[in-house]
């Protein structure tokens, strides 16, 4: 039952605008707010008289519990983690008793380096510093990549006491800049804000930099980390930091409340539904973001919602950075009132007050799902979330169990040590930095990789050393500066132009701009005119109308290599292998799909297929064949289930909609794969809560009432062969089986697999 009166009038507006459609809001849940509980007063700490007055004025004149805790443990040099909710003051937390040291230990250098996800995100904090810092004894500034040369020069000379900058700076400046090495060497604190963010393979790049932090000083660093949405904060921290760590943990729910809405699509499209949605909340004055995970989709519902008289401006990546700040700029002043948005606008960017936000689908974790809603109603006052449920399994799962989505756990965020991609690149900077290194005393994972750096030539061993060759090196780095992507960076560029209008990332960009895709640019359709993955380099040509489709691969994936990691029998007695593989990925095509209801068109096939091969991580399985069944009714079956895993992985580990990958075989060989070359952690979770996943598949595939498969079940829009030979009857006909037990198998994963993969 719907009682909110805002919610009322848009599901009004919505039933009235699609009558026949079926689209409303399904359930609504109301978010309480929730204040920390007290901790001393100012004036009972023992603080240094001037901060004491510099806090008092900015309003605070006592701390909450879990900041008095944060406090205590980092006075006393214990590496804190600090976890509490959205806006109940985890900044404070940390940097409190920063500043007391730093009044304790004045100092000519840095005292605490302070990292943050995005420049952005930096610059806000900055200005959110400065009202607690003292005027002439405490100083902070911002060192990144866009801070001016003169800014530079200065802080070289006389460097903050609170140095504040990102990984990615840290990670090139470890080789190039002298400034950066004095900073990390001499500070006491090492702060990473929006601990959270780092997982998957960002997280990997952020452990390898601080390893070579640790290695560029001899020790004495104190690590300290915040996030407000963290399951297993003390693991997710010791593996990234490599010590022990104390864990702090204030309200887990945001200070101010919310109205949170699940709805329906009915039989329209997703993106049609968000389109309206939002034009609806635009003309209702509401300012407010709409999440989408693809950035593709976000130009989409950006076309979409002007088709309703809205603007809607796109926030991406792959956008120039001078662009995305002029979108934040016109949300943050008020000039518009509507942003698609992938989530670049996921973390605390200052954009002023924002009264609602929508999800085009359900975030890829809860944990995006409260980072993201955590965005709304800020300021004191409410925030309105509103979560579209479509054809997709998931969503349909949770329009059966709507309270089950509101209830369900934090997932636990991880990484993935042993990413051979990632650790190849800390290790030749790591090489770069000190000229040699012996390879006694290399760990395991540098050891390998030092292997594939003299496979690809980028160094070499005299005796127990491991050398760099400079020039290629050098040259390499730059290539692979970014820690944001995956893959290598394909640029794309306006054909007519010359002009540089985006980035895609290795495999990915093959997947966006294969010959004939249609590409949109700040909703602006372009036309691809084919990728050069030697030269790093796509060319798109500007349609002269408007159109109203798009196009999707069709494609096919292979494991060409495999090496086995970790193994076990499941609960079920189903052999299942955590494993090194090198996918390859073949575009044979592409579809044409109705931008308004996603309905296939004509295909379109190439003479050639385009190739791609990249490493990653998956979890192997062997599910054993039916007598009775011959090929075709295997392969249904398997890729059926295959789908299936996937979807219930986005439950059961966090994934995102792209975040994984599968391919089947119809000798029963079903392989899920992490979709971030070197693997991003989640293969190896599915691989421990494999057991989980098969019952939400068996969920999914026999709790749908369709013929024989849909977009509530088995069908995925990241299908490689368009959603062909799937049977969702076979697939739940063999679950069931499964489930109770009748089936079993004795071979191992992919040993004897037959027949074409299908992806």
């Amino acid at each position: 039952m719907i009682r909110d009166r805002l919610l009322l009038e848009v599901n009004s507006e919505l039933v009235q605008l699609y009558p026949r459609a079926g689209a409303s809001i399904i359930h609504e849940h109301v978010e309480e707010s929730v204040e920390p509980e007290p901790g001393p007063s100012v004036e009972e700490l023992n603080l240094p008289e001037d901060l004491r007055r510099t806090l008092l004025k900015a309003g605070i004149s006592r701390l909450y519990k879990f900041q008095y805790e944060a406090f205590e443990n980092i006075l006393n040099g214990f590496n804190t983690v600090i976890v509490a909710g959205t806006g109940t003051g985890k900044t404070e937390a940390f940097l409190i008793p920063i500043l007391v040291d730093v009044h304790r230990n004045p100092s000519p250098l840095p005292r605490a380096v302070v990292t943050y996800p995005t420049k952005a995100l930096s610059r806000d904090q900055l200005a959110r510093l400065h009202k607690y810092l003292v005027f002439g004894k405490v100083s902070a500034g911002v060192y990144d990549g866009d801070t001016p040369v003169e800014d530079r020069r200065r802080m070289r000379s006389q460097p903050p006491a609170v140095l504040i900058t990102n990984p990615d700076m840290i990670h090139v400046g470890l080789v190039r800049s002298p400034a950066i090495k004095m900073f990390v060497d001499r500070a006491k604190f090492f702060v990473v804000d929006e601990l959270h963010v780092y997982e998957g393979v960002l997280g990997t790049h952020l452990k390898y930099i601080v390893d070579r932090v640790k290695l560029a000083r001899e020790g004495g660093l104190q690590f300290i980390a915040s996030s407000g949405t963290l399951s297993n904060p003390k693991e997710f921290a010791e593996s990234i930091f490599g010590v022990d760590v104390v864990v702090v943990k204030g309200p887990s729910r945001r200070r101010g409340g919310a109205v949170h809405a699940l709805v329906s699509t009915g039989y329209l499209s997703r993106w049609t539904i968000t389109a309206a949605l939002s034009s609806i909340l635009a003309k209702k004055g509401v300012k407010h973001i709409v999440f989408v995970d693809s950035q593709q989709m976000a130009e989409l519902v950006a076309r979409i919602g002007r088709s309703f008289g809205a603007e809607v401006v796109v926030h991406r990546a792959g956008l120039p950075p001078e662009e995305r700040r002029r979108v934040e700029e016109k949300l943050k002043s008020g000039e518009v009132l509507a942003v698609a948005a992938t989530p670049t606008l996921e973390l605390g960017i200052d954009i002023g007050d924002l009264d609602a936000v929508v999800m085009s689908s359900p975030p890829p974790s809860f944990t995006k799902y409260v980072q993201r809603a955590g965005r709304a109603g800020r300021r004191g006052r409410p925030g309105y979330v509103f979560t579209i449920l479509a054809d997709d399994p998931i969503d349909s799962y949770y329009e059966r169990y709507p309270t089950q989505f509101f209830s369900q756990d934090i997932p636990q965020s991880v990484i993935e040590p042993s990413n051979i991609e990632v650790a190849k690149v800390h290790l030749l900077a790591h090489l770069l930095e000190k000229g040699r290194v012996h390879l006694d005393s290399l760990p395991p994972v540098w050891r390998r990789a030092v292997d594939l750096l003299i496979e690809q030539g980028l160094a070499y061993t005299r005796g127990y050393y491991a050398y760099p060759r400079r020039r290629l090196a050098i040259g390499f780095l730059e290539e692979y500066s970014s820690i944001r992507s995956g893959g290598p960076i394909v640029e794309v560029y306006d054909e007519a132009t010359g002009e540089l209008v985006g980035y895609r990332e290795l495999p990915q960009a093959l997947l966006d701009l294969y010959p004939g895709a249609v590409y949109f640019i700040q909703t602006k359709p372009y036309v691809s005119l084919g990728v050069d993955i030697e030269k790093r380099a796509a060319y798109v040509k500007r349609l002269d109308k408007d159109v109203d489709y798009y196009t999707k691969p069709l494609y096919t994936v292979d494991v060409v290599d495999y090496e086995v990691l970790d193994e076990r029998v499941s609960e079920r007695n189903i052999p299942l292998t955590y494993a090194n593989v090198e996918l390859e990925i073949a575009v044979e095509g592409y579809v044409v799909k109705n931008a308004f209801d996603d309905r296939s068109g004509e295909k379109y096939w190439f003479d050639t297929p385009l190739h791609y091969s990249y490493p990653t991580k998956a979890v192997l399985v062997k599910y054993p064949t039916i007598e009775e069944w011959d090929r075709l009714g295997h392969a249904e079956a398997f890729h059926a289930i295959e789908h299936s895993l996937i979807s219930a992985a986005r439950i059961v580990c966090g994934a995102g909609l792209t975040d994984m990958g599968g391919v089947s075989y119809p000798s029963g060989d079903i392989v899920i794969y992490d979709a971030a070359p070197g693997g991003s952690g989640l293969a190896r979770l599915l691989f421990e809560r494999f057991e989980k996943a098969e019952e939400i598949a068996h969920d999914i595939v026999s709790s749908c009432d369709c013929e024989d498969g849909c977009p509530r079940c088995i069908y995925s829009p990241f299908c490689g062969n368009n959603n062909q030979v799937l049977s969702r009857r076979k697939a739940a006909y063999y679950l069931t089986g499964l489930l109770a037990g009748k089936l079993v198998e004795h071979g191992k994963p992919l040993e004897a697999r037959y027949g074409k993969p299908i992806a």
